[in-house]
């Protein structure tokens, strides 16, 4: 390559140790192993001494600090954001500031309970659309017959 000012090489020192990678990579292989056994042990008999209730709520707690610290490292080092101008630490910060906020927003909506809503059961053949052609008519459509005029309910609409 020529050594002109146009092709000079103005680029910064991109090369990290390989040793970073492989703490990296190693402190994420723990964590990984640590998740899965924390996704084996009820920490609800253990925090709150007992109370079932409680139980899940702190067993998600505990992934979802593990799942953080994991997407740091990942963040951190192998995105460069360490070593990346304030500006990308910045952005980078940013998701993990909305995060709590998108949780809070659907904390919400998981506090509402489920209202059963009389409709389809799924028991018999059931349709959107009725099956009758008229007000007064009570037979059903019969889709192989070529006198269906009026074959769609809505059409008189338009």
């Amino acid at each position: 390559m020529a050594k002109s000012p146009l092709h000079a090489d103005d680029h910064g020192h991109h090369i990290h140790p390989v040793g970073m990678y492989i703490r990296t990579g190693s402190a994420l292989m723990v964590l990984m192993g640590l998740t899965v056994l924390a996704a084996r042990v009820d920490f609800g008999d253990i925090v709150t001494g007992g109370h079932h209730q409680y139980g899940y709520y702190v067993n998600n707690l505990v992934a979802i600090l593990i799942a953080a610290i994991k997407a740091f490292l990942v963040v951190m080092f192998f995105m460069h954001i360490k070593w990346s101008s304030s500006t990308a630490k910045v952005w980078a910060l940013t998701g993990f500031f909305f995060l709590p906020i998108l949780f809070s927003v659907f904390a919400d909506y998981f506090t509402r309970s489920h209202e059963v809503v009389n409709g389809w059961t799924g028991s018999q053949m059931e349709t959107a659309l009725p099956r009758v052609i008229g007000e007064n008519d009570q037979a059903p459509l019969d889709p192989k017959s070529s006198n269906n005029q009026n074959r769609n309910p809505r059409s008189s609409l338009w």
